[in-house]
């Protein structure tokens, strides 16, 4: 077993390229499990960028490059889900350098992707968000304060451990409840969570049936 941080990074830069588990197996002889190993200690020195093909099968990309990078508001998505079934998949990552960017700053972003696919992502973020200041900050300016307050009611009925919103921020959230309904994502409503749409003035993209990997 290879041992060693500057090994690891001898490795990472003998190794650029774009692999599936299995090539990555194949191309260093080695079973499943340890390429599962090594993968991931070039995942933490940060060589390894990870995203989906068909069948959300793990791609990875290894490159001295990705050091550089920084991090992305999708990864950032996708660490608070932990669920393969329930990361996106980005192809044009936005990437923070320098800092990593906040679990209530990828909330925003999530929302304005307005996209399922991030929306059903995004609600894991809610187990994630301790700034509740921070987060009303960034939904105000961009007008999504309804839009964060029916999501959080949603993810409470399906994600676990989720925290409770600040009475704060549901009091504000409460006052700039208007009479005009938005959507989150042009021309899609529920079927399924009606009260809180009508609670909020919020038409909501999203179905049980589109939750139901939260339940497994």
């Amino acid at each position: 077993m290879i041992k060693g941080t500057n090994k690891y990074n001898k490795l990472a830069e003998s190794l650029q390229g774009i692999y599936t588990l299995e090539t990555f197996a194949d191309r260093l002889k080695i079973d499943r499990i340890k390429a599962i190993y090594i993968i991931h200690r070039l995942r933490k020195l940060g060589f390894v960028r990870t995203s989906y093909g068909a069948k959300k099968k793990r791609i990875y990309d290894i490159s001295l490059r990705n050091k550089q990078k920084g991090i992305s508001y999708t990864e950032r998505i996708n660490e608070a889900s932990q669920n393969p079934a329930i990361q996106v998949a980005s192809f044009n990552p936005y990437y923070i350098h320098g800092r990593i960017p906040s679990y209530e700053e990828a909330l925003i972003y999530a929302i304005k992707q307005k996209d399922v696919r991030y929306l059903i992502a995004s609600l894991a973020l809610f187990r994630k968000i301790s700034d509740w200041s921070l987060l009303y900050k960034l939904a105000k300016k961009e007008d999504l304060v309804r839009e964060i307050a029916a999501l959080y009611e949603i993810a409470r009925k399906v994600v676990k451990k989720v925290r409770k919103m600040p009475k704060r921020f549901l009091h504000l959230a409460q006052k700039r409840n208007g009479n005009q309904f938005h959507y989150i994502v042009n021309h899609l409503s529920s079927d399924n969570f009606k009260d809180i749409e009508k609670r909020w003035k919020v038409y909501i993209p999203l179905n049980q049936a589109d939750l139901e990997e939260y339940s497994r």
